[in-house]
């Protein structure tokens, strides 16, 4: 398994994490304006997915309009940790064929897409992103166009990704259980009309996959998205988990300080 990248210089000492965006252009160009405006050494964006790659949203103009606002705010570079509503009838073919590598998105070459257990390191410190989740809606959606199979993480990705040993942060799309209260309230109370029993079963094996994770590895700081919910929860052992809120709302990105993990919302 790859431990860096090209993409990912050590150099930097703070990077951008941002919650899902959902294909929408004029939030990324919103959010990436707020990052410059308050944090203009920022260059790099840790995306915890459902960026919406070939979502039913134009999908080009989206891609148009991330790619000129990161241009526009000297972004350099987007990585994602994919998201379930993120394309894995292309995501994962992609990264079977190429074990360990980030996919590109097409046509640009400041997108990527990381795969499951990939680890990196960034301003001395080393990161774990483990992308997927299951979406609790599947029953309403259709399997191969807006829901897959493969968008829930294994045991076998689980594996994997234990197999590194432990990390500084932790990027996941999926929430964890016993992380923050708002998260845990709003998981104790599902939208029934939403979501069936088929979909809960697979957000619980999904989750508690994740959790096992970040249980074993015991990384000080772990991010999400999935739920959009802005929230914060401190462990006794003085781990941190921080919830991202999903795009227009306050909470959906923030600053990273990789000198001491300090972390700051941007609203």
């Amino acid at each position: 398994m790859l431990t860096t990248n090209k993409l990912m210089p050590c150099s930097e000492a703070r990077v951008a994490i941002a919650g899902d965006w959902h294909s929408s252009g004029y939030w990324a160009r919103r959010a990436l304006h707020m990052l410059s405006e308050q944090a203009p050494d920022v260059q790099t964006v840790l995306h915890l997915g459902d960026f919406n790659l070939t979502s039913n949203t134009p999908w080009v103009a989206y891609r148009r309009a991330v790619v000129e606002a990161m241009r526009a705010n000297n972004i350099k570079r987007i990585l994602v940790t994919p998201g379930n509503h993120d394309d894995w009838s292309k995501l994962g073919p992609r990264f079977d064929r190429h074990p360990g590598e980030p996919y590109p998105l097409p046509k640009t070459d400041t997108i990527s897409f990381l795969p499951r257990g990939y680890r990196f390191e960034m301003g001395g410190r080393t990161f774990l992103s483990f992308g997927g989740a299951a979406s609790p809606d599947q029953g309403k959606r259709i399997e191969g166009r807006d829901w897959w199979r493969d968008e829930e993480p294994t045991e076998a990705d689980a594996a994997r990704a234990l197999a590194g040993g432990s990390v500084d942060v932790m990027l996941t799309h999926e929430a964890v259980d016993l992380g923050t209260r708002l998260v845990d309230d709003a998981i104790a109370r599902p939208n029934r009309r939403l979501f069936d029993e088929r979909g809960l079963s697979a957000s619980r094996r999904s989750r508690a996959l994740v959790s096992g994770i970040w249980t074993q590895l015991a990384p000080a700081r772990l991010f999400h998205g999935h739920m959009h919910i802005r929230a914060e929860g401190r462990l006794p052992d003085s781990r941190v988990v921080y919830s991202l809120a999903a795009n227009n709302s306050p909470g959906n990105i923030g600053v990273l300080d990789l000198r001491d993990l300090t972390w700051s919302w941007l609203d």
